[in-house]
């Protein structure tokens, strides 16, 4: 009797080594407020071919593309009828905007206006510029247009360090970039 339990054991432990099935997964998150989405691709590294796949999308492909942030799943099965479910979390990039540090508003074609990355993505924003005595010298609400280095009365202002306050949404003043934007000539 004892020969037998022995034999069961590497049996049942010969099994377990077949069925498993190893693999590496390669994930692109979704991009800043969908500006691209995200994939999921599995491979698979083990030897028991061929693979099936099926998707919580109800692909049946060993990726699936442009889709959007949230938990999807998908189970392997090997040539052998094992299987493995495996569980992959595509994120949401959050995007902030990137203001320039720096412009040269000369009428050059070069330069000439204040950039800031991304804030197409906020069309609530509030962007506020100081001079260094706190004195406001642009605003904008809403959508962001181009400044191009003039104040509220639009005259051209000095070479000079301005500073900057950004809401992303003005009515959410808990979430503000500050900085500083320098006009150079």
């Amino acid at each position: 009797m004892k020969k037998i339990n022995t034999i069961f054991l590497l049996l049942l432990f010969c099994e377990i080594s077949f069925s498993q099935i190893t693999f590496n997964v390669i994930k692109k998150d979704v991009k800043c407020n969908h500006k691209e989405y995200g994939d999921v691709e599995v491979v698979v590294t083990s030897t028991n071919t061929p693979y099936k796949f099926l998707w919580s999308t109800s692909d049946t492909t060993s990726s699936i593309h442009d889709i959007n942030e949230g938990v999807y799943s998908v189970v392997i099965t090997d040539g052998s009828g094992n299987d493995t479910t495996v569980v992959i979390e595509v994120k949401l990039i959050v995007c902030e905007m990137a203001p320039e540090i720096v412009f040269t508003p000369n009428a050059d074609g070069i330069n000439d206006f204040w950039y800031i990355q991304n804030s197409e993505y906020f069309p609530q924003a509030c962007f506020l510029v100081y001079n260094r005595l706190g004195q406001k010298v642009f605003e904008k609400k809403g959508q962001y247009e181009l400044w191009d280095g003039k104040d509220l009365f639009g005259v051209s202002l000095p070479v000079a360090s301005y500073y900057y306050v950004i809401y992303h949404d003005q009515s959410d003043e808990g979430t503000i970039i500050k900085g500083c934007v320098s006009i150079i000539k």
